[in-house]
């Protein structure tokens, strides 16, 4: 069959531009003045719904437009969704069991709430799929990964509401955001488009439904802190993805066809993850950052080249507990000092802390204080820390000013 019968003709190119223009349409009316006018519930439960419900019916009125995979795979294809939406929920329900804690659920629960947010979520999602289904499968008939995240971007942005990022105070605040809200849902989207291009939107509807079913029903929900929100809603997803491109070319037998040689995009994206998740611990984003020890005043427990994971400290209430015997970091002056407290000591209800170094001969002269405290020592990595002080000049660490 001629390639050329696969390229978007003018008719399904204009499809595309309405839809898209649908598409942010319904995103600017979310977060304008209507949304005022008609209260936000107004917006959620009932012109959402019905806007979306008319974006499918059009949709389902277009010619239409299959995906990648052949009949035969598709029930698989379904299959494999239902069970990377268990796996993600599984994930989270052990990262919350075990980790960070449940809580209640916010969402209503009574038959009636229950069968509103069914009717709202369902339609909207059906209605989102849909669209996503029409412009993948009518842009590209090939693996075109630059095609998937950019629908992935424009999924994720429109459901960004410009209030949640003028409401960021800082740069934490901006990678907090980052990783909680948009890189998972950045990583959903991108699973979601794989799976339309290849079995149109039931697949994307089965794992984004059950997802978003468990999130709305379920009685109780991980409490999952913006750390672990973001480990899980990012790799879940993305393994999901490498596993279903893995399945779906071995089962059409492509997978030896492919060029050995050719880099694949997607290796590219989960190396590029886990690189700024080591960057990111690296520069101490998360609660436990590594410090490198160049003394050894902490000797025995800590020795010169050794790594020490810190847990960082950053508010009153983790500075309150800290107590005789902990091993703590403190800042004094530029050097980062991580000593023993032997004493607690209170002037005027602020307490401050007498740290000695275990291979000292006598306690710091100085008091710490609170606002100098960076965290406490949770674990010490033995030597790797090695190449860190051989690369360093004796002029880059003023051991001097260190007490030992």
């Amino acid at each position: 069959m001629n390639k050329s019968e696969y390229l978007p003709t003018k008719s399904s190119k204009a499809r595309c531009a309405l839809l898209i223009t649908l598409l942010i349409g319904i995103y600017i009316m979310e977060n304008l003045s209507i949304n005022a006018m008609i209260g936000a519930q107004g917006v959620n439960y009932i012109l959402k719904p019905l806007l979306w419900f008319g974006v499918a019916c059009m949709i389902w009125l277009f010619p239409r437009v299959q995906g990648k995979a052949k009949l035969k795979q598709l029930n698989s294809i379904n299959g494999w969704a239902f069970i990377f939406a268990f796996i993600f929920i599984a994930a989270s329900l052990l990262f919350g069991i075990f980790v960070d804690g449940l809580g209640k659920s916010p969402y209503s629960h009574s038959i009636t709430g229950i069968l509103i947010n069914i009717l709202t979520v369902g339609t909207v999602l059906i209605g989102k799929e849909f669209l996503r289904s029409y412009l993948v499968n009518s842009i590209t008939r090939d693996e075109n990964y630059i095609v998937f995240i950019i629908m992935a971007v424009m999924m994720t942005l429109a459901t960004i509401s410009p209030s949640s990022i003028t409401d960021l105070k800082g740069y934490e605040d901006l990678v907090k955001f980052i990783a909680q809200y948009v890189a998972p849902e950045f990583s959903h989207n991108l699973l979601a488009t794989y799976l339309v291009f290849l079995g149109g939107p039931l697949p994307a509807i089965i794992y984004l439904g059950i997802i978003q079913g468990f999130q709305w029903l379920s009685p109780i929900l991980p409490n999952l802190q913006w750390i672990t929100t973001a480990l899980v809603g990012v790799m879940c997803p993305v393994f999901s993805l490498t596993a279903m491109q893995n399945i779906y070319l071995s089962e059409s037998k492509q997978l030896k066809a492919k060029d050995k040689d050719e880099e694949s995009l997607l290796s590219w994206i989960v190396t590029s993850l886990l690189s700024i998740g080591i960057i990111w611990f690296a520069v101490g984003v998360f609660p436990i950052y590594p410090s490198v020890i160049a003394t050894g005043s902490m000797e025995p427990m800590i020795k010169p080249g050794d790594v020490i994971l810190v847990k960082r400290i950053t508010d009153m209430e983790g500075i309150n507990h800290l107590g005789v015997g902990d091993v703590m970091q403190f800042k004094r002056g530029s050097i980062l000092i991580s000593h023993r407290i032997i004493e607690i000591v209170e002037q005027e209800d602020v307490k401050s802390y007498r740290t000695q170094g275990d291979n000292n001969s006598g306690a710091d002269i100085e008091l710490v204080k609170p606002e100098d405290v960076k965290g406490t020592i949770v674990y010490v990595v033995p030597k790797v820390g090695w190449p860190t002080l051989l690369m360093k000049s004796r002029d880059d660490v003023p051991l001097n000013e260190i007490e030992f």
